[in-house]
């Protein structure tokens, strides 16, 4: 499916979707320089974190506002999902076993790739700028949330690169059905 970046304000009340449930989206607040629309957690299947607009018109049409970062449903219920303006430009970082922990921009985002060696199809692939070296495959993408120190967002997991660059698929492609990471 193809996604697009939010180009327009979500305001209080508006629908939002997770594509399972919609909900209503709460109200923006700012941590340092990033933006949030609080929502309730619940709101968020534990698989679904990803937060699209659903205009009034109840069609959807893929506009993604972001992530949601910081759930909790248990005490105070509430959800925070990261605004995503723009991923390409975005500083993401890797760990890995031959290059250890490099970073670099997101250069793009495809919905497939096809190999040369071999014509093998690869679906949602990231493309940054950060070295990755044979070894590094497997290995975590992350982002740093300054603002939200020590939290980090895990972005995916790498399969491949070189030099000057580093393939990795995000973690929604990578996750099973019912499945949720527990520490990165």
């Amino acid at each position: 499916m193809p996604r697009q970046t939010i180009k327009l304000r979500v305001l209080g009340g508006d629908a939002i979707t997770e594509l399972q449930y919609q909900s209503s989206a709460g109200f923006w607040v700012r941590s340092g320089k990033r933006e949030y629309l609080l929502t309730v957690g619940h709101a968020a299947n534990s698989n679904h974190l990803e937060f699209y607009y659903l205009p009034p018109e109840g069609e959807l049409d893929f506009t993604l506002i972001g992530q949601m970062v910081i759930r909790q449903t248990s005490g105070v219920d509430m959800g925070y999902i990261m605004k995503n303006n723009n991923t390409e430009g975005v500083i993401v970082c890797k760990s890995g076993f031959s290059t250890h922990v490099t970073c670099g921009k997101i250069a793009g985002i495809r919905d497939s790739i096809s190999r040369q060696s071999d014509g093998l199809v690869l679906y949602d692939v990231v493309i940054s700028d950060m070295e990755c070296r044979e070894g590094d495959s497997g290995g975590p993408v992350y982002q740093y949330l300054e603002e939200l120190l020590p939290t980090v967002l895990l972005v995916g997991m790498v399969f491949g690169g070189g030099d000057d660059f580093c393939l990795f698929h995000p973690v929604r492609t990578i996750l099973l059905p019912d499945m949720q990471v527990i520490v990165a």
